[in-house]
């Protein structure tokens, strides 16, 4: 996320008017608490073309309340004035965003264009966001103040409900006539009196009241958000099986002197552990019956056996074995507030792939966003690994297998302490309901692949290596944007690449367009393919190669094809490398392709047969670009421009070769 910096402008002179302009944040009505909300900032009268003024810089100020609104990120920045031309942030109580256009000219905004999206994370009620129009400025093309700004506010408001409503009865939340004044909505303070309710919905209300003898189930798969307090003195049962578990987020002060009951199913099915988190504050370890349960130590590398008095403390984890699938329950009050853990270990005798590493988890009966909420990091490096049945998946906090950094209900989770006395904040504020879907929309990353390694047997086990290319990155391991490579089950495929200081990176972000060693481990010789993931993100002129040293085949990734490859060894070092420069291209002879031009085409045509080509390319004498063209199957032709002539070098590359020809393109008068 970015920091606000408000830009000084240095010119405060106040320009004439010649048009109005308006500045509108955005409404969001009728919306659910609990929920993301985006909120439009648009303009109009920035447009010369229909009467308004043209601007070199913009600076706002809007206020909002955060006891029902908390700020997320910025997103949807439109391609007129790009995020990275953009200063953007909050500070709970305002937000605040400053441009000014790059080259100091004048930019002329079409009107009604949205400049960008607000999120924020809505937790009930009726709030406003307002301009501090004191402090918000326009500049004109002379750097002048624009003035008599218009500036229109917005508003957000809960989706309806009544004040009170009253359940008697056997059935479906959603079941109108046992309720005594309407199925309840945000607003409502919902009280169970008698019977039994099943939550078949995303159901919400604005307070939560169980009676003494009555019964609510939140099966899997569904939802439920109280806005405010939660007491419960009858029994409230939070289910879970192979399918999912249910989802429960309280606001307020939970209370009560009934049950709550919050089951995790675990499938054992495959031999494999899992790795758990308690979502109450007094759960012990004989939760889990005969099964082992156990607690990773850090200094030695090594796992230690839990006694069944064994205190669960919310926030750490703890990894489960067990051969038959099974249900476990943890009883007591669910955790509602920030969970704080302190004094990480980092022993730094231990390699490189386990030093740091502390086992904590999702404290919480929902599941939680790694970047929602005030997450406080002290000694910490940013990555977070989550065991998924057979392997780890990993998230950066803007990329990685780890879907939006999503962290189940009560998942167990690592991170790595990079110094002693690490910290972390688990904010309450990052409670989400991964039964919805996630709102947060996120920019394209650009320079972004992902490698995805699995058995051509289509046994359905794979894993994924992610390649960054950002500028300012580090070649080696860095904490801010590099994963480690955690090893997981050695039955399956895994994949991973190599940074400069010979670290295994599961996420490797590095700031230049240099080659990448990939690797990977396997359970079996066999067959195996590998298959390359948005590698479109690239911009369509940077080569990109895959080569296979053993067998000396080299692939252009950018057709589209995955490679598949054989090995009689689990695992061998150096075989693959990922290329950002052109490689492995045989030479043609200058017979392979007959070339002339007539008139403003190039005509092209293999001395046998017919053949794909993947690129065209034209350079003058100095060996500057001037002309290319994409995928053509030959024979083919394509136009050169009227003005040139001259000697010129035409490069034609294919998958099996490249060729090269001097041409001399003349004008006849």
């Amino acid at each position: 996320m970015k920091k606000v910096l408000i830009t000084i402008f240095m010119i405060l002179t106040i320009s004439a008017l010649n048009a109005q302009i308006t500045l509108t944040v955005g409404s969001a009505l009728l919306q659910t608490p609990g929920t993301d909300i985006h909120i439009p900032v648009s303009v109009q009268g920035l447009n010369a073309a229909t009467g308004g003024i043209p601007v070199t810089g913009i600076e706002l100020h809007i206020k909002y309340t955060n006891s029902i609104l908390v700020y997320d990120t910025t997103v949807n920045f439109n391609t007129i004035v790009p995020a990275s031309q953009w200063y953007y942030g909050a500070n709970d109580v305002e937000y605040s965003a400053n441009w000014v256009e790059p080259g100091l000219n004048k930019l002329n905004i079409p009107d009604n264009t949205v400049l960008f999206e607000i999120v924020f994370q809505y937790l009930g009620n009726n709030t406003d966001l307002i301009f501090d129009s004191t402090r918000c400025i326009l500049l004109d093309s002379a750097f002048e103040i624009i003035p008599n700004v218009h500036y229109v506010n917005g508003r957000v408001t809960p989706s309806q409900g009544s004040g009170g409503s009253r359940w008697n009865g056997t059935g479906e939340w959603n079941s109108a006539a046992n309720w005594s004044n309407g199925i309840p909505g945000d607003s409502t303070d919902a009280i169970i009196e008698t019977g039994n309710v099943h939550i078949l919905s995303n159901a919400v209300c604005k307070s939560f009241t169980i009676n003494q003898g009555a019964e609510v189930n939140l099966p899997q798969g569904f939802s439920f958000t109280i806005n405010k307090d939660y007491v419960n003195n009858g029994l409230f049962n939070l289910l879970s099986d192979a399918t999912g578990t249910g989802s429960v987020i309280a606001r307020g002060v939970v209370s009560g002197q009934g049950t709550n009951n919050f089951e995790r199913y675990l499938d054992f099915s495959s031999g494999a552990a899992h790795l758990v988190s308690s979502p109450v504050t007094s759960a012990l370890a004989g939760v889990f019956g005969t099964n082992l349960a156990e607690k990773y130590i850090e200094s030695t590398a090594s796992w230690q056996t839990l006694l069944p008095g064994d205190n669960l403390v919310p926030g750490l984890g703890y990894r489960v074995n067990g051969s038959i699938p099974a249900t476990f329950t943890f009883q007591g009050f669910f955790n509602t507030t920030d969970i704080n853990e302190s004094n990480l270990s980092y022993t730094t005798s231990l390699s490189a792939e386990t030093r740091g590493l502390n086992l904590l988890g999702n404290p919480f009966p929902s599941a939680i966003q790694w970047e929602k909420g005030d997450w406080s990091r002290t000694n910490l490096d940013y990555s977070v690994y989550v065991w998924k049945g057979y392997k780890y998946v990993t998230w950066n906090g803007v990329t990685g297998a780890l879907t939006d950094g999503i962290i189940p209900a009560m998942q167990g989770f690592l991170v790595r302490s990079n110094a002693q006395a690490g910290a972390i904040t688990i904010p309450s504020g990052a409670r989400i309901h991964s039964t919805e879907p996630y709102n947060k929309a996120t920019e394209s990353l650009e320079n972004l692949i992902s490698l995805k390694l699995e058995n051509t047997s289509g046994d359905g086990y794979f894993d994924e290596t992610f390649i960054h290319v950002v500028p300012g990155s580090s070649a080696g391991y860095d904490g801010v944007n590099d994963a480690w490579k955690l090893f997981g089950n050695n039955s399956h495929p895994q994949i991973y690449t190599t940074g400069t200081d010979q670290s295994n990176l599961s996420i490797n972000t590095f700031p230049d367009f240099t080659s990448v060693p990939v690797e990977f481990k396997v359970g079996t010789a066999g067959s195996y393919k590998i298959s390359f993931v948005n590698f479109e993100s690239f911009n369509q002129n940077q080569p990109l190669y895959f080569e296979d040293k053993k067998t000396g085949s080299v692939i252009n990734i950018r057709n589209g094809n995955d490679f598949v490859f054989s090995t009689d060894v689990l695992t061998e070092p150096g075989r693959f490398i990922l290329h950002f420069q052109e490689v492995g291209l045989n030479d043609f002879a200058l017979d392979h392709f007959s070339v002339w031009i007539a008139g403003n085409s190039v005509h092209i045509v293999p001395a046998t047969g017919s053949m794909l080509i993947d690129q065209c390319e034209l350079f003058n004498s100095m060996g500057q670009l001037v002309s290319r063209i994409g995928r053509m199957e030959t024979p083919a032709e394509f136009l050169i421009q009227d003005n040139l002539q001259g000697l010129y070098i035409l490069r034609i590359k294919t998958q099996e070769g490249s060729f090269t020809k001097k041409i001399l393109i003349s004008r006849i008068p």
